[in-house]
């Protein structure tokens, strides 16, 4: 599940009807945004969420068309809108989530990767990466230091049947990862370690070009029924 706000898109401002946060379980709503204001289509102009959500869902389509085996990853769909949503927005995290959606930075910037097993294929995908075994997945990229607002996005599965059941304990998910950001010498660039969203992104600009390493730690496994679906998006 992804959700969005509505923004003005003449004025990159979020709409003072957009709503935010889930009152349930605490999860970050919405993930991103979309314009929802005076929306013309089919004759017709209008505002609200109920125009930016299509927009959203126009988008998600659109990556189902052009790369068909994503109708088969849901979760990386949600890492591939979340990595491309670079477009400003004024309004606050709360209310905007990552920023306004941006077709052209999914489509034609970044690198992609993504995992996909059982519960317990966390353990065999920690022994074949370029670390093995030290508890972390991990993905390496080349990053070039000409390059800016380098944002890298991991989005997993998480089973709704649990999230909800567990919904007034303190953490509800039943999976939740941490992602950690090193640059080419080992030192830490960021990271993104939240307890309720299954998703977490870290945004920088890389001070210098080489490989940089994606670090992921599977920080909780209350559900061991769900199995290891996750994707990362890297766009710039």
């Amino acid at each position: 599940i992804i959700s969005e706000g509505s923004y003005n898109d003449a004025t990159n401002i979020i709409s003072t009807f957009s709503s935010y946060k889930n009152p349930q379980t605490g999860n970050a709503k919405p993930e991103l945004s979309a314009p929802g204001e005076n929306v013309t289509a089919g004759g017709h102009t209008m505002s609200g969420t109920s125009m930016s959500s299509p927009h959203a869902a126009a988008f998600a389509a659109d990556l189902t068309e052009a790369y068909t085996w994503l109708k088969l990853k849901p979760y990386y769909i949600k890492a591939f809108m979340m990595a491309g949503a670079t477009k400003s927005i004024s309004g606050g995290y709360d209310k905007v989530g990552l920023g306004g959606i941006d077709f052209y930075d999914s489509y034609y910037s970044g690198t992609n990767t993504w995992w996909e097993g059982q519960n317990n294929s966390y353990s065999y995908f920690d022994s074949i990466d370029s670390q093995p075994n030290n508890g972390y997945i991990e993905r390496q990229v080349y990053l070039s230091s000409s390059l800016s607002r380098v944002r890298v996005v991991l989005a997993w599965m998480n089973r709704g049947y649990y999230t909800y059941a567990h919904r007034t304990d303190a953490h509800s998910i039943g999976m939740d990862m941490d992602m950690y950001i090193y640059a080419p010498n080992g030192s830490y660039v960021g990271g993104s370690a939240s307890w309720d969203n299954p998703f977490e992104a870290v945004t920088f600009d890389p001070t210098v070009s080489g490989t940089y390493t994606i670090r992921i730690r599977r920080y909780a496994n209350r559900d061991t029924y769900s199995k290891l679906h996750m994707g990362v998006s890297i766009s710039w």
